[in-house]
Formats: C-alpha cells, structure tokens, sequence
C-alpha cells in the first residue's frame, strides 16, 4: 500500500504485523543523515580522517579518495568496504583517539530535525505504546526526540525473546551525553571490531537471531554494501527461498540493486529517489501517523472513500484495497457507520477494473467515453495492452495475469480456517463450498449493507451466485428493513436469489445419466419425473446490455430497469422413448412445465402476455423440433407427447385436455387450439374453442397461423350455424385498435380482415357470402393491402436461420444507356432481407460484360466520380485474372488516365487485380507492368492511410493486404528471377523496381521490407551484396524499418544459411534482448538461437554459430518468455531419441544455462521441472544438472505432475531418489505456496524402498502437515 502516490508501496505482510506489534524498526545513518545533517558512513570516515589530521600519505586517507572515486556499481555497491578505513585509523592512532574523533564528528547541531527520529518512534510503538527499536547509529538522536524511553548497549542488550524486551538498543554502541567519545563497552566501527560481534564472539549475531524469531525486521536508512549490513546478514546466512522476515527500503528502482538484499533473503521496497528522499520519509510519517491513530487512520479513509472510486486518485484506492485485504480492515468497513458505496464493487472486481474502454452510452446519442481502468484502477495494478485502432471495441480487453480481486481467497484467508474447503464469495462454486474465511464473511456483511443499492444488484448479477451466508443475510434485510429497498432493487434481488438456487445438471449429462439408470432400472414415474425435470423452465436474470455504464449512474438518474428476466427452456440434445404405458403420466408431467412457465413468464412481465412462436408445421413438414427456441420447444414436445396419447388413450387425452385452463389465452390456449384442430375433439366442442377467445386473441399476431390452420382442418366438420358464426365473426369484430393507429381503425381492421380471408378463400374453405365482393369492398378501405400480404397471413413468425445468396444477376444493367448505369446498379443492389438475398448486379456485370463495367466507371471518371465500391467488384471480379490482352490493356489505360489522386483511391483493388494476374504480366501482358508501375508509385504516396499499424501487431499482417505488399508479391514471380545460380545477381530492372518500393514513404516501406526480409534467404544466395545494401544494413536497426524486416524474417521462420546467420546474427542477438519483443516473436527467435548453437563446435570449421557464451548471455539479459521458448523448443526437438538433440539436452543445461540469480526465478524453475518431467530415461541426469539452478516455485501446476494418473513410467516410480531430489530444492518452507498435487507425488515416494526413509521426504511431509 502507498501512503503517497509517489512513496514506496509497503507490503500488506508489513503493515499487518505492524499494527499488531510484531515489527521492529532497525535504522541506520541514513535516518540520522536526511534531516538531522549527520554523515552515512563514507562521509563519516572522511570527517574522522580530517578530525586526526591524518596526512596526504595516510593509508586511510588514500583509501577513503579512492572509494570516493571509485563509486558503488550498480548491482555490487560499494567494491571496497567502508569499515576498512576505521581499521586503518586505528593502526596510525589509538583507538580511543579514533572513537572520540567519531563522537565529535556525530555531533549534531543545535536544533537539529528530529522528524524522522520521532516518525520512527512512533511506528517502533506495539499496541501497548512499548517503544522496541534498533539501530546502528552511534548518535543519541533517538534519545533526544522523545523522552522517558529506555536505552541500552552492548554489551548489556535486553533479550528479545523476554516479555520486557523494549526501548531504543544501540547494537553497536553509542557516544556518551556529551559527544566525546564512547557511552557503552562496545563500540563498533573498524573491521576488527565487526568481526568480532559477528563472527568470532557473535553476540550481535546472537541477538539478531532472537529478535528474527519473535519480529520482522524493517532495514531503514541502510544501503544493502553499507558495513553493517553485510556483516550482519552474512552471519544470519539467509537465502531466498525463505519465508521474508526481513524488509529494506530500497532507494530507485534497479533490479541489481534490489537484488543485493534479494539474495540474502531481505525483501526490497523499492521507492523513487528521483526528486531525493522526502517521498519515502513523507511516506514513513504518513504511516506513523496511522501508527498514532489507528482508529482515526481507518475511519478517515472509509469517509473519503464514501465518495466512490472514481473521484479518488489511483493509491487512495490502493489504500482501499489494502483495507479490503486484510480481516481487521474488512471487519472496520463491514462495521463503519457509512459503508463504502456499492460503487466500489467496480473497483474490487478486476473484470469491472479492465473491462474494455466504450461510451458511456453506447446506444444513446452522447459521445462521451469511458475507459473503467482510468477511474477504477489501483496503484499497484498491471496497465492492460494499450488500445488501438477502431477494431478495439471488438475485442474484451486482457485481464493482467495475477490482478488482484477483493473476492478472491488469499493466503492469510487460508491461513484463517481450519477447514481446506474453504468456501468462496461468488461463482459456480459458491453455493457448494464451504464456510467463508473471516475477511470474506466481513466482506459479505459490507455488501449486505449495500444490497440495496443498484450498482449491487448489477454486479450480482454478472458474478455468478453469491456465497448462501451472503443471500441468507440479504434475504433477512429484505424481509426485516422493507423500507430500505427501491422497489425494483427488491424484485430483482427476488428473482436473482430465485435463479440462484434452482442448481441443475447440465440437461445433456442429466439425459446421459438418465439413459443408463433406465436401462439399468427401467421406467417408471420416478423415472418419468426426472426427465421432464431436464425440460423444467428455469428463471435466468442477466444484466442488461443496452444501458449507460455503471459509472455514470446517478441516485435520480440511472437505469430502470438494468437487469433481464428471462425464462430458459433447458432441453437434452436428443429425446428418450417413453413407453406407451408412462405416457398418460409424461403428459401430466410435462404439462406442469408449461404451467411453471406460464407463472414464470407472468412475474417477469407483469401480465399473462407471452410471446411465442407457431407450434404449427406446415403442411407435409417436419415436425417442430422440441429444442426450438423459447417456448416454441416445450409445447411442440407437448404437443408430440399429446399426439400419442391421443393415439394410446384417447379417453385419457380428452380428459388431458379438459385440465386445461381456458384462462390462459396463450400457452394452453395455444393448446386448445392445436387439440380443437385435432379429429378427438368434437365439431361443436372445437368451434366453441376456437371461437371462445376474446377479440385481441383471436386478432392478434401470437395465434393467427394456427387458428387459421385450426379453422381450415375443421371447416368441412363444423356444422351450417357454427359455420355461420365463424363467418359472422369475421365479417364484423376486430383486433382492438387504438384510435391513434398509424393509417386509422378502420384500415388496420380492414387489412387485417382482407388477411385472415384472403387466406382461407385460397386454402379451399367455402363461405356462404360471396367472397370476392366482400373482399373488394375491404380492398377501398384497406389502403396499400396487397395479395401477398394475404397470402402470407399463416406463415410461421419462427425466425429463419439461412446463408445469404448473392444474386449477380446482371440483365437489369444490360441495357438502357452508359451513363445512369450506376446509378441503377446502386438501386439493383438493394439487398431483399427477406429472401436472404444480396443482390449485386454490377459484379455480375463485371464478370458478363465487363467492356460495359468499365465503360460505365470510365464515364463516371470523366465526371470526376470515382466510385470506389464498383471499380473493387470490377477489378476484384474472378474473370479478371483470365481477361484477354486486348481487354487487360483497356483497364489499364483506364486506370493510367485517372489523375494521381484518383487512382490512390481505387489503390488496393488496382494491386490485388495485378496481383491476381501473376506471371501473365510476365508473358503475353509484359507490357502491362511498366505501364501500370510509374502512375501507381505516384499515386501511392497521396493515399490517406486509415489503416493505422498496432504496435502490438506484426507488420507482415499489414503487408500481406497492403498494396505495396501486394506489389512486392508480384515481383517475386517473376521468371527472370527464378533458377539463378548462386551469386548471380538479379536483372537491373527487377531490383529497380524493388528500389523504387523502398524508397517510398512511411508504412509502405516498411510493407516492402517485410515481403523482402520473407524471402531474405534465397535474396542473399543470389545477389548478397544487394541483400547486404539494401536490407542487411537495416538488420541491427531498432526502428520501425529494423522492426519490418525483421517481421518478414521471423513470419517466414526459415533459419538462415551459415553465411547470412552470421549477418543477421548482431541484429539477432539485439532482438532477443529487446524489451518490446512480442511473444510470437520470441518462439521463432528462441528457435533461431537454440538452432545456431547446436551446431558441433568443435568442427573444422565449428558448425556453432552461436557460441555456449553467447547464448547464456542471452538467457541472462533477456525475459522469462525467451528463455521459456527456448526450453520449449529443446524439450521437444530432444523427444526424438534418434536425434541430434537428445544427446545436446544435459551439456544444453550443464554449458549453457545459466546459474544467475537473475534466471534462478519461481517461473523459470517450474519450466525447468516441466522439461525434466518430460525427459523420459534422462531424467536422473536433467535433474543432477538443474538443481543448482532451481529454486522454490510459487503454488501454480506443474505439467509433469499431473500425468501421473494412469501413467506407470512416471519419474516418481522409475527414479524415485531424483524426484526427492528435485522436490527437495523446488518446494519452499512455506507450504502454502506448493504447486498443485505435490502431496501425490509424495504417497508415491513413501512406498519406495529408496526414498521411504530419507529424512528430506520427512520434512516434506512434516510441512505439509503444518
């Protein structure tokens, strides 16, 4: 966490233990010297030098001028320790002289700033107010900053490990009150004196190791070269893979630098020294000021951040987080009289923080956008991918690898509960996991506390069910506090917790399982009720998509409704056979279902409206499928199951459709009316039916195709009066139209009227009135109504799922005059949405009469039109590949006669159309190219390029659709290139014109040197001193050029010749270290380098072409990426047991890789294990040569392990003592941070004769049970 948005981010582990008394502040000159004045140790020597009067031939004179020369190096520190020139004072003076020359030159002003002395006392403070702190300081600062605190030195130390242990020690002794020269027996300055307390007698060793086993240790104020420090963490002899105790503030940000407290097992906390050190000590007061007031520090920023996330800076919401992370901060904002505000969710949920940047409103009229990691990002958060271009809004934006997330479990959530199956906030896993850890529960209480709020529920509802703890306290508040839930919060909540807990299986497993216990068991009822269970309606609540962001919603201005109810109509991918006697019981079943979605489909609407699809198939059609979408599926499985009950038990059926409820006008009224179609039911009965819904049912859109299905297949049964009353209701009543109906009452009941007889007239049914005046007199008031319309009044309002057409079809341009010929092409080409039809006559007219195509585009461009879409269909057009050399010419004296700026225009299709003539413009068209080339060179430079290239994207995808890449293509088939011997050369002409490509500007260059570096290998065999000009001399180039080429090289992933390798290698070799390498280069290139060592370096001359140097210096400057590519590709190329690789494998990992710390990280070790597990017989070997280079690797998986299921070769079993071995020096002391499956690995080692009593698996087992 930051205090200060430019202060160091202190760790969570710190401030924990801080808070609860379990930290001790060790400080060095560093303290004393920011604002006190007081030397750091360098400076100290030089004053104590001046103070003797030491001569210009003192040896410690010399020494000091020399350091002071010299310089700490980054990554080393100081080469030559400090303390050595006290050693060297003490041989030319006595030490007590030495020492009082020490206290006088510590001597501090009058009126010294004390500041960062009390800031540190105050943090030293436990939860009693006890101050324990330590220093390396001589000076009594600390003393006078703040009295009454007790104070002691060596010799006479308290013990850490005493309940009593408290006050300021001086490790290495003070001065006396009055600066003049030691106040304590040990005073600790020169070599000897070190060696001494650390070494020989030790007791500062001693004393520092008690105080690590009951403290962490804060280094403040220290260099990690400064003597102190090495001294002493030398004699505690830590290393990196322990668990961190020990913490440094660490000025600037230089990874060698850190690296020097890193190996010694002492976290480093970096902090930017830029503008000097007032960013880390403002930071340690900010922090002291919390230590003051740890009540007040908390309750402050709940207040401020009550304001929301978005109006606070990015490490005050880093603060939050921090707050978030721990229990006691959870707990404090779970308890606050004001909770934090829901909008704090957006924040705490990484897939809010880096959801991908859009408009506010993205389908209201404002323009305003919003990119959530702006105002929701923390300080400490990963920048995603930057975003470019308008293809961004396609595509999800990358979630950073390790994001933190507020809901997630932790390790300190871990370490809380005794039970493993810890239970999580949100998710699938949720509802079945077990109790939530303490922070989590606190966290579950806060959002209770703001269940109420909208943001709540939306967030909710995209997170997957909440943990049952969560919804059990959410369904209390609602019943309990009513008042405090918006009405439409408090349905939503309703129906999210409603679809929450109806957990299913998967329909498709759910019929699997079913299929086998039935053949197993049979059928039965119970049997019966499982399978209409995988059809059961199920209640599904979304967030809705077409709303503002949550970002910008206001208390009295936000979304209404924000949420989607919808009902899911789950159904198995294939239907079961139920037999004829469990069918009376299926119906019943089943129909449950229906009326469960009647219900459902009600409380979401809000009415008994429900929109559905016709159930009815057209005549001699396939039935409709029971996974149709919505609930069309349902009632056709409905409907199916009726039919053959109406088939197996007719009296069953009848009495089935008696428990119908004529109510409901649309699902079972839906039903009524398929059963009123059916011979079952009575004439009589069916008329009544069919008759009895009201006006708006009868009318409406939902029903007509089967009721007029219904009315034709019972017409001839029905008798004369209920004919007659049919034809009465036809004639007379009406949908209920509104008298604002666009067109009038009148023509909407005309129209529809004219639809419903229209239709049954042409489907054979005979009225008694005379049909064709009736409709006549409907046609005057029915204003527009066509025949069609009518002919289509029962087609089936399902949606059709179908691939567009393309209709070419050219004849409408055939004829008729030049110059309107696209302007009729442009009304032809309207597309028919109905018929699925894209219709595009000038394409066809292109391909059947293209002199008429491009007299048409030759007129428009004498009119200075240059309708780009046409001369794309015209020139993109197959034919034109095939075009005889009469018609070639005429294109391409259209083409040259357009003025520059015209032509630039129509560039892309201009290329792709040379292109697509390939060697012709070679043979019978060799004209052509010259005659085309100059005019287009011309008009590519006025281009207005919109293509704008990703940075995070190769070149070659710009080049390959670009028409200078298109171009450069084209060259390359040119025979008079092919077949040359090596060293030839190539024709003038040729390389002329790939000059010509290179010289243009900008982006289009660099798409010529993507085509050429592809093909840079036959390039340098034919004409090298061309390659090595006008390509090779680019190769080490880390510009927009150097990145082109070396695209082409690495899309084309041929490894180079011996003689080009050595070119390209400098350029190579530079790539490989490059920060701003992407990771599909970094395959190739890794493949490239692993490729130039495996050459046999002992050949005359060596094959090497990179040398086992060379390559480890790689694997040292470069990333993690490269040197995961490179193992990648020597795990698999060592597979082969019969290949040259397999025996290079071990001297790979003996010669080449490296043993620095630098390359010795968690996820470099866990890629090496994956290659030892996948090494088959070399395992022993490969693990003898990694383990030097391993270290403990953080939780995760490790691929090896989990083949072990099944597999009887695996290296547990055949070399149980090297996989000991490997598990000994990969597994940390904390076991927590164990890959996954470890405790299998180690079953199998226990029963091994070899490893079953090795003390090293014993300890393994023995932290894994801790």
């Amino acid at each position: 966490m930051r205090f200060l948005s430019n202060g160091p981010s202190i760790p969570d582990d710190l401030l924990i233990a801080r808070d609860a008394g379990d930290v001790i502040f060790f400080c060095g000159a560093g303290v004393s010297r920011h604002r006190a004045g007081l030397p750091d140790f360098l400076k100290l020597g030089g004053d104590v030098i001046n103070l003797l009067g030491a001569g210009e031939k003192s040896l410690a004179r010399k020494l000091f001028q020399r350091i002071r020369e010299i310089g700490p190096m980054d990554g080393v520190g100081g080469l030559v320790a400090t303390d050595r020139i006290f050693s060297l004072l003490e041989r030319e003076f006595e030490q007590k002289d030495v020492q009082a020359a020490v206290a006088r030159a510590i001597r501090p002003a009058d009126g010294a700033d004390l500041s960062a002395h009390r800031t540190l006392i105050d943090l030293s403070r436990g939860r009693d107010g006890t101050v324990r702190l330590v220093t390396t300081n001589f000076d009594r600062l600390f003393e006078q900053s703040v009295d009454g605190i007790a104070c002691s030195g060596p010799p006479m130390l308290p013990n850490p490990r005493s309940a009593s242990f408290e006050g300021i020690i001086h490790l290495h002794g003070r001065v006396n009150a009055d600066y003049t020269g030691p106040g304590d027996e040990e005073f600790i300055i020169s070599s000897a004196d070190f060696g001494r307390a650390y070494l020989s007698d030790s007791w500062a060793t001693r004393f520092m190791q008690s105080l690590l086993a009951r403290f962490q240790i804060v280094f403040v104020g220290y260099a990690a070269d400064d003597p102190p420090i090495q001294y002493l963490l030398e004699a505690l002899k830590l290393h990196a893979g322990n668990r961190s105790r020990l913490f440094a503030f660490q000025p600037g940000s230089n990874i060698d630098d850190a690296a020097l407290w890193e190996h010694r097992g002492v976290r480093a906390i970096p902090f930017d020294n830029s503008q000097g050190f007032d960013s880390l000590w403002d930071s340690l007061a900010a922090w002291a000021e919390r230590a003051r007031d740890v009540d007040g520090w908390y309750a402050n920023l709940l207040v401020t951040a009550a304001a929301g996330p978005a109006a606070l800076d990015p490490h005050v919401r880093g603060q939050i987080a921090h707050v978030l992370s721990t229990r006691e901060g959870a707990r404090r904002a779970s308890i606050a009289d004001a909770p934090l505000p829901a909008s704090w969710l957006l924040a705490l949920d990484p897939r809010q923080r880096f959801d991908k940047p859009g408009l506010v409103d993205p389908y209201g009229e404002s323009t305003e956008r919003i990119d959530p990691y702006a105002s929701l990002s923390f300080d400490f958060d990963t920048p995603p991918q930057p975003d470019e271009g308008d293809d961004d809004v396609l595509r999800d934006r990358a979630i950073p690898e390790g994001s933190w997330d507020a809901f997630a479990q932790t390790r300190y959530d871990q370490d809380d509960i005794q039970n493993p199956s810890f239970g999580d906030f949100s998710g699938e896993r949720a509802p079945a996991s077990g109790a939530l850890s303490t922070r989590l529960n606190h966290l579950g209480i806060w959002f209770q506390r703001v269940a109420h709020q909208p943001i709540a529920l939306w967030w909710a509802a995209g997170r997957g069910p909440l943990h049952p703890h969560i919804i059990d306290i959410i369904q209390a508040s609602l019943r309990q506090e009513p008042d405090r839930w918006p009405d439409d919060v408090r349905r939503g909540w309703r129906f999210l917790i409603a679809s929450w807990s109806d957990r299913r299986v998967d329909p498709n497993q759910g019929h699997f399982d079913l299929t086998h216990r039935v053949q197993r068991e049979g059928w039965s009822e119970a049997r019966v009720r499982d399978y209409a269970d995988l059809f059961r309606p199920q209640l599904k609540v979304t967030r809705k998509f077409d709303i503002c962001h949550p970002l910008s919603w206001a208390d009295t201005d936000r979304p209404n409704p924000f949420l989607s109810f919808d009902v899911e109509y789950p159904s198995p991918y294939q239907l079961l056979n139920i037999p004829n006697q469990n069918v009376a019981y299926a119906v019943s079943s089943f129909r449950e279902n229906l009326d469960l979605a009647r219900s459902l489909e009600a409380e979401i609407s809000g009415s008994d409206h429900v929109y559905m699809q016709s159930t009815r198939p057209d005549d001699g059609g396939a039935p409709i499928a029971h996974d149709s979408y919505g609930l069309t599926g349902p009632i056709a499985l409905f409907q199916q199951l009726m039919g053959r009950l109406v088939e197996v038990a007719p009296a069953s059926a009848r009495t089935e459709i008696a428990r119908w409820p004529a109510q409901d006008h649309y699902i079972f009224g839906r039903l009524r009316i398929w059963a009123a179609g059916l011979q079952i039911t009575p004439p009589a009965e069916a008329a009544d039916i069919l008759l009895g819904f009201p006006d708006d049912t009868f009318w409406g859109s939902e029903q007509q195709r089967d009721l007029l299905f219904a009315i034709r297949d019972r017409w001839k049964d029905f008798s004369e009066p209920d004919r007659a009353r049919f034809e009465e209701r036809l004639r007379t009543t009406a949908f209920p139209w509104s008298d604002s109906t666009r067109g009038g009452k009148a023509r909407a009941e005309a129209h529809h009227r004219l639809d419903r007889l229209h239709w049954l007239a042409s489907q054979g049914v005979a009225f008694s009135f005379d049909i064709d005046t009736e409709i006549a007199a409907l046609r005057r008031v029915a204003e527009g109504w066509s025949e069609r319309s009518g002919q289509e009044a029962a087609d089936s309002n399902a949606p059709i799922v179908g691939s567009v057409d393309t209709d070419a079809d050219p004849s409408a341009l055939e004829h008729g005059p030049i110059s309107d010929l696209l302007e009729r092409a442009r009304q032809a080409g309207q597309s028919d949405f109905f018929d699925f039809i894209e219709r595009r006559p000038f394409t066809g007219l292109s391909e059947a009469k293209p002199a008429r195509a491009l007299a048409a585009l030759g007129q428009a461009a004498r009119k200075a039109e240059i309708p780009v879409s046409f001369w794309s269909a015209f020139l993109y057009a197959e034919n034109r590949k095939t075009d005889r050399p009469r018609l070639v010419c005429a294109i391409a004296a259209r083409l040259t006669s357009l003025s520059p700026e015209a032509l630039s225009s129509v560039a892309y299709p201009v290329a792709g159309w040379l292109q697509g003539l390939g060697e012709r413009v070679y043979g019978e068209l060799a004209p052509l190219l010259d005659c085309m080339w100059e005019p287009l060179l011309a008009a590519l430079p006025l281009r207005e390029e919109n293509r704008k290239h990703r940075v995070d994207s190769s070149w070659a995808n710009d080049a390959l659709n670009a028409p200078v890449g298109k171009l450069a293509q084209l060259l390359m088939k040119n025979p008079a290139t092919k077949g040359r011997d090596l060293g030839e050369r190539f024709p003038a002409a040729w390389t002329a014109k790939q000059e010509q490509l290179l010289a243009l500007p900008g982006d289009m260059r660099r798409h010529a040197l993507v085509m050429l570096g592809f093909q840079i290998n036959w390039l340098y065999a034919i004409a090298p001193q061309w390659t090595g000009q006008h390509l090779l001399a680019i190769a080490t180039n880390e510009d927009d050029d150097g990145d082109a080429l070396w695209d082409g090289i690495l899309w084309a992933a041929r490894a180079p010749s011996r003689p080009l390798y050595e070119l390209l290698k400098p350029g190579l070799l530079a790539r490989a270290m490059s920060p701003m390498r992407r990771r599909a280069e970094a395959n190739v290139i890794g493949g490239f380098l692993l490729a130039g060592w495996g050459g046999d370096p002992d050949a005359n001359p060596p094959e090497q072409l990179v040398t086992s140097v060379e390559l480890r210096d790689i694997l040292v400057e470069s990333d993690d990426d490269l040197r995961g590519q490179i193992l990648w590709h020597i795990e698999r190329w060592s597979a082969n047991a019969e290949g040259k690789w397999r025996v290079r494998l071990v001297p790979f990992l003996k010669d080449v890789w490296p043993n620095h710390r630098a390359v010795r990280t968690p996820k470099m070790s866990t890629r090496l294990v994956d290659l030892a597990l996948a090494s088959g017989d070399l395992f022993p070997q490969v693990v003898q040569a990694i383990l030097p280079r391993l270290v403990p690797v953080r939780g995760g998986m490790l691929r090896g392990f989990m083949l072990r299921e099944g597999a009887e070769n695996h290296p547990d079993s055949i070399y149980p003592t090297a996989m000991l071995d490997l598990l000994w020096a990969i597994l940390a002391e904390d076991a927590t941070q164990w890959p996954y499956r470890v405790e299998d690995i180690l079953d199998v080692l226990s029963e091994a004769p070899e490893t079953r009593a090795d003390p090293r698996l014993s300890e393994l087992r023995r932290r894994r049970l801790s």
